[in-house]
């Protein structure tokens, strides 16, 4: 069965990779900007920079991402500043990274998209450094590495938002990243709804529907800061003709007897569906549909902590 899918990958020349670089490092030395104080700014500088020099092709394909209802777009060797250490802490010098989150949030203003933070989360800033940290280890967190995160969409344990709502009160409907740097070559894995739905008898995807299951708070939440969703469906339509997803594997339980059949059954579907493994380098942008597709990250053993696995993450809705 062929894999449904879709995303778009596109790698930029080196000349327009230095173009960018030396117009958004120009601009953003003129002053200290912060991520969480300055995003607006950031993005300006960066959209500006890069609607001008991106070539067409690529620039219609970030542009159209979200009205054509792709699933992924990867946009690979884009500007990549000199780098600090690894923050393994989970915590560094935002303005230091200023070049990088000037790309990072400009291309989420090209999408149409607007970045933003949750406050249960990551201390409440806007961008989280994916990191393997030594505090998170044994959790399924995106601080950690020593344990499988098996398929997943982030956040399952808030409702689905409407159109024009604050997303901070909902699951973020984008994830974005971009790559600082991954030695040791973990991918990140991605399926698409579509391949498991198609995969699933209609009694199961029927009880999947039904507000029998149970979410909990994922282990990158901060402590205590949200409790669980409870009488909600794993499957929601989204008002398209198309589905939504929320799940975690280890925070998802059925309340019901039927519900806790189906689950197994969806979950063994998980084990052999299509996916598309994306090894991300540094200077890589990733952004995919939180509600359309689900995730993973096998475990792996870190780099030592100044050259440990770093990416950074971003909201957006």
């Amino acid at each position: 069965m062929t894999s449904l899918l879709q995303f778009a990958r596109h790698r930029l020349d080196d000349s327009v990779r230095d173009l960018l670089d030396k117009e958004i490092s120009e601009r953003v030395s003129e002053t200290r900007l912060d991520s969480d104080l300055d995003d607006a700014i950031l993005a300006g500088i960066g959209a500006y920079a890069l609607s001008r020099h991106l070539p067409g092709d690529v620039l219609q394909s970030v542009q159209v991402f979200t009205a054509a209802a792709r699933h992924a777009l990867v946009l690979s060797n884009l500007p990549a500043q000199d780098f600090p250490a690894t923050p393994v802490s989970g915590f560094g010098d935002e303005p230091e990274l200023a070049v990088t989150n000037a790309i990072h949030l400009g291309l989420i203003r090209l999408i149409g998209a607007t970045p933003f933070a949750v406050a249960y989360e990551n201390d409440g800033h806007l961008i989280r450094n994916v990191v393997p940290n030594p505090k998170a280890c044994g959790t399924t967190s995106s601080w950690g590495a020593d344990s499988e995160f098996f398929w997943h969409s982030d956040n399952p344990h808030q409702p689905f938002g409407r159109p024009g709502s604050d997303p901070r009160l909902y699951t973020p409907p984008y994830l974005t990243f971009y790559a600082v740097r991954n030695e040791e070559q973990v991918p990140t894995e991605i399926a698409a709804l579509d391949d498991v739905l198609v995969r699933l008898d209609p009694e199961t995807r029927q009880i999947l529907q039904t507000p029998e299951f149970e979410f909990g708070a994922p282990d990158s939440n901060d402590g205590g800061a949200t409790g669980p969703l409870r009488e909600a469906a794993i499957l929601e339509p989204d008002g398209t003709g198309r589905h939504r997803v929320r799940y975690d594997r280890g925070h998802t339980t059925g309340v019901t007897d039927r519900s806790r059949a189906a689950l197994e059954r969806w979950a063994e579907t998980l084990t052999a569906i299509p996916a598309a493994e994306l090894v991300l380098d540094t200077g890589d942008f990733m952004i995919f549909d939180n509600h359309r597709v689900l995730h993973r990250r096998k475990a792996f053993t870190p780099r030592p902590d100044a050259t440990a696995r770093w990416l950074r993450r971003c909201y957006a809705a």
